[in-house]
C-alpha cells in the first residue's frame, strides 16, 4: 500500500469541486460496523468518510440552510381585519343604529421581487455550507491518514524495541555461560542489564505510545475504543516529492479557495436584496362596508405607500457594498496564506523526503556493516558482548530514526496533498454516491 499516495485517488467516496445548486445534501452517514482485525489505510478512511461524527453536524447543517432557503423564498402573509365605526355614540349613533362594519384582506406587495432575492441569499449561504462540508471530508481523510501514519511508525518502533530486548536478553544469557566459564567479566554481565533494564522501559513506553495512538486512529470513525487488531502499510515506499508549481496550481480547486465565489456570489446577492429593501412596497387592501342604518354594503379599496424621505435602507446598501470589497480582500489574503503554508510544508516535505533517502542509502548500511563486523570481532574473540550490543544500540538507534523520518515524509505528504486538493484527484463528484 502506497501511503504517500494515501491511497485515496481511488477510494470512491466524493468531493465536489462546484458548489452544486440545488443538488440534494448529503445524507448522514449511516451506522455501520467499524474496521476489525488488520486495518489498511484504505479502510480506515472508508470508515472515517461514513462515520465520521463530524461529518454527519455538516449533513445536518445543510439540511437546516435548505429549509431556511424555503422559508426565505415565501411571499409575506396576508392579513384579515374587522372594524366597527359609529358605535354606542349619543342620538342617532346609540348602540349599533348608525353602525358601519367593515371587513378588509390587505397584503404587501414586494413589487422588485424581494421573496426571490431572499431566497438567493440563502441558496448561497446553502452552496457555503457545501463547500463547508467537502472541507471537513477532505480534512477528514487527511487526520485520518495522519493518525493512521502514526499507529503504523509507532508499532514498528515498538517491533524494533522488541527486537533490541531480545538481543539483550541473549546477550546476558551468553555473558552468562561464559561468566561460569570464566571467559567473562561480572562487570559485563552487570553492563548489559543495565542495558536491558532501559530497552524494557523504551518497550513500555512505545506501547502506551502505539495505545494512544490506536485511540486517536478510531476516533476516526466514531469509535471510542478500538476494535482492530493492528495496521498493515509501507512506511517505506517512497516517491520524489512533485514540483510546488504544480501543487500550487490545483490549489484553485480546494474547497478553501474555491469557496471564495461563492461567497462573492453571497455578498452580491445581499447588495440587490438591500436595495430592494429601500424601495419601499405598496400594500394594498380590499373589503366590504355594511351600513347598519338602510342594510347597505359597498366595496372598499385602500392603497398605502411608506415614504422614503429618511429611511432608504442606505446604510445597509452601503455596508453591503463594502462587504463585496471586503470579500475580494479576504479571498485575496486567502489565496496567499495558503500558497505560503503550501510552501512551508512543502519544504518540510522535502527535508524528509532528503532525510529517508540518506539514511536508507548510506547511513544504515554504514551501520548495518559496523554491526556485522562486531559480530565477527565477537566471533573471534577480538571484541566483548558489550561492544556488539553497542554496535546494535547504535543501529536500532538509527533504524528508529529513519522511521521518525518516514512518519514525517507521510505526515508531510499528507499535509500537503490536503492543501493542494490532492486528495480530491479522481474522484466521483458527491451526488453520484449518496
Amino acid at each position: 500500500m502506497l501511503l504517500h499516495s494515501v491511497a485515496l485517488s481511488s477510494i470512491a467516496f466524493a468531493f465536489v469541486l462546484t458548489a452544486p445548486r440545488g443538488a440534494p445534501a448529503a445524507d448522514p452517514p449511516p451506522a455501520t460496523e467499524p474496521p476489525r482485525g488488520v486495518v489498511t489505510l484504505r479502510a480506515a478512511l472508508a470508515a472515517a468518510l461514513v462515520s465520521s461524527p463530524s461529518l454527519e453536524t455538516y449533513s445536518w447543517e445543510i439540511r437546516a440552510r435548505e429549509a431556511h432557503a424555503l422559508q426565505a423564498g415565501l411571499l409575506p402573509n396576508p392579513e384579515l381585519g374587522i372594524a366597527a365605526e359609529n358605535v354606542g355614540g349619543s342620538g342617532d349613533r346609540q348602540a349599533f343604529e348608525q353602525t358601519e362594519t367593515t371587513i378588509w384582506l390587505s397584503q404587501r406587495i414586494p413589487i422588485l421581487g424581494e421573496p426571490g432575492k431572499q431566497r438567493d441569499v440563502a441558496e448561497h449561504e446553502r452552496d457555503l455550507a457545501e463547500w463547508d462540508y467537502q472541507a471537513a471530508r477532505l480534512h477528514v481523510l487527511a487526520e485520518t491518514t495522519r493518525a493512521f501514519v502514526a499507529t503504523l511508525a509507532t508499532q514498528e518502533r515498538l517491533a524494533l524495541t522488541n527486537e533490541i530486548e531480545r538481543i539483550g536478553r541473549d546477550a546476558v544469557r551468553s555473558v552468562a555461560e561464559r561468566i561460569e566459564q570464566g571467559a567473562a567479566s561480572p562487570v559485563e554481565r552487570a553492563r548489559l542489564e543495565v542495558a536491558l533494564s532501559s530497552a524494557r522501559l523504551e518497550r513500555t513506553r512505545v506501547e502506551h505510545e502505539l495505545a494512544a495512538s490506536r485511540h486517536a486512529l478510531a476516533s476516526s470513525w466514531g469509535e471510542a475504543r478500538p476494535t482492530f487488531t493492528s495496521v498493515e502499510g509501507n512506511l517505506d515506499e517512497l516517491l520524489p516529492p512533485p514540483p510546488l508549481a504544480e501543487l500550487e496550481s490545483s490549489m484553485a480547486g480546494t474547497p478553501e479557495l474555491a469557496r471564495w465565489s461563492s461567497e462573492l456570489d453571497r455578498r452580491k446577492a445581499t447588495l440587490a436584496l438591500e436595495r430592494a429593501r429601500g424601495v419601499p412596497n405598496p400594500t394594498l387592501r380590499v373589503g366590504g362596508r355594511r351600513f347598519e342604518d338602510n342594510g347597505d354594503t359597498a366595496l372598499v379599496f385602500e392603497v398605502s405607500l411608506p415614504l422614503p424621505i429618511f429611511d432608504r435602507n442606505q446604510g445597509t446598501v452601503l455596508a453591503a457594498q463594502r462587504d463585496i470589497g471586503k470579500a475580494k480582500a479576504e479571498k485575496v489574503s486567502a489565496e496567499l496564506t495558503s500558497r505560503t503554508e503550501l510552501a512551508r510544508r512543502y519544504e518540510d516535505l522535502l527535508s524528509a523526503y532528503q532525510q529517508a533517502k540518506l539514511l536508507h542509502e548510506e547511513v544504515l548500511p554504514d551501520a548495518a556493516a559496523a554491526y556485522e563486523s562486531a559480530r565477527s570481532g565477537y566471533r573471534q574473540g577480538r571484541l566483548l558482548q558489550l561492544d556488539v550490543l553497542d554496535a546494535h544500540r547504535t543501529w536500532f538507534e538509527l533504524r528508529t530514526r529513519e522511521v521518525d523520518v518516514l512518519a514525517a515524509y507521510h505526515l508531510a505528504r499528507a499535509d500537503v496533498d490536503e492543501m493542494s486538493g490532492r486528495l480530491l484527484a479522481g474522484l466521483p463528484a458527491a451526488e453520484d454516491v449518496r
